[in-house]
């Protein structure tokens, strides 16, 4: 119980160290950058659903998962549901286009940051126009392969 209590304490201080470094560095940019707040995405990968829990009471709003049934096991906890109806999903693993309607079921979904392929992005627009309204929009960030390197992207 102890070892929990401090690691509960560790996140939470731990993030507000990292939202004061970044507002310091934020501050540093010029005018024109400064009205774009950056976003913080904790990466929740292997953690308890208590920590994911206590960040968002602190404030944190945006989680990263890169393994899909992890993602659909968090996302989909009652607890979580309850506790973190604002909570935004940030897909950030290699996704396959056959876990794409996984992807898409997801309750919060907020960014899928790993489209490397053609195939995958049709296959995850299909399935996000059947499951979702036409109006709602899917944000996505495509890896591209900018240096030419073979097998980087089909």
């Amino acid at each position: 119980m102890i070892r929990k209590i401090m690691t509960e304490i560790d996140v939470v201080k731990g993030l507000k160290h990292v939202w004061e470094r970044i507002e310091v560095a934020s501050s540093k940019r010029t005018i024109n950058l400064q009205k774009y707040k950056p976003r913080l995405v904790a990466v929740s990968k292997t953690k308890p659903k208590e920590l994911i829990i206590d960040s968002y009471n602190a404030g944190q709003r945006h989680f990263g998962e890169n393994y899909v049934q992890e993602l659909v096991d968090k996302a989909h906890d009652p607890e979580i549901l309850e506790k973190c109806p604002e909570i935004c999903w940030h897909f950030i693993g290699l996704l396959q286009r056959n876990k794409v309607n996984k992807i898409v079921s997801i309750p919060n979904i907020y960014l899928v940051e790993t489209v490397e392929s053609e195939k995958v992005a049709s296959s995850l627009n299909t399935a996000w126009l059947k499951s979702r309204k036409a109006d709602e929009k899917l944000r996505v960030m495509v890896q591209v392969n900018t240096s030419g390197e073979e097998g980087m992207i089909d």
